[in-house]
């Protein structure tokens, strides 16, 4: 649960921060303003259903700022994007503590940082991200814009996609991805069906 309310200067620092991410992120493709506010809106809805204490703003900062970093890489994004919230962060009206916090939150929100999350906040983040790569959009996020033969860009998201739902922190995130999974997975089988008979009928062609 929320552990208490925003002041109204916080509601305005947090405005700000949504025009100046929906800017960065217009063109930004499979992780564009739409998956930035689907994030947010998870985050504040595992927040609000578990036990635990939970600062509003972190949470809210973290989750708009998560993917700041893909605006200029996707190689090591979390860490990129740490940096880059940083800076942005000291120039508000924010203490030490805080910034320290939205930042770690935004490193450990991808397993690609290679540091897991341990706060509370943290592993909201990470749990809203992963829930945005569920269900039948989560698995065409995972395709679009990606390099490589068409067999080679689903075998290889389709395979790193069956291991998100297993990875969520909380129950409710569990909860709420439960339905978003099954539709991957049946999404998954079919496209792995016609992909193995695609093989199939290729290693059997006989050229005249």
């Amino acid at each position: 649960m929320f552990s208490r309310g925003l002041t109204e200067e916080e509601r305005q620092l947090l405005v700000d921060i949504e025009s100046f991410v929906k800017e960065k992120h217009a063109n930004l493709g499979t992780h564009d303003y739409s998956h930035v506010m689907q994030v947010t809106e998870f985050a504040i809805e595992i927040a609000n259903d578990i036990a635990e204490k939970v600062d509003p703003l972190v949470v809210i900062c973290g989750a708009l700022l998560h993917d700041i970093g893909r605006t200029i890489s996707n190689a090591m994004h979390g860490l990129t994007g740490g940096s880059m919230a940083e800076e942005l962060l000291e120039s508000l009206p924010l203490d030490e503590d805080q910034v320290r916090r939205i930042t770690k939150v935004i490193v450990r929100h991808t397993p690609t940082s290679h540091v897991p999350p341990e706060t509370v906040e943290e592993k909201i983040v990470y749990d809203a991200d992963g829930l945005d790569r569920l269900g039948a959009m989560g698995l065409l996020r995972g395709f679009v814009g990606k390099k490589g033969s068409m067999v080679e860009v689903l075998e290889k998201y389709m395979s790193s996609r069956v291991k998100d739902y297993d990875k969520l922190f909380f129950p409710i995130s569990r909860e709420m991805g439960k339905e978003l999974d099954t539709e991957m997975r049946g999404l998954i089988s079919i496209f792995t069906g016609r992909l193995n008979e695609r093989k199939q009928n290729v290693e059997e062609l006989t050229l005249p």
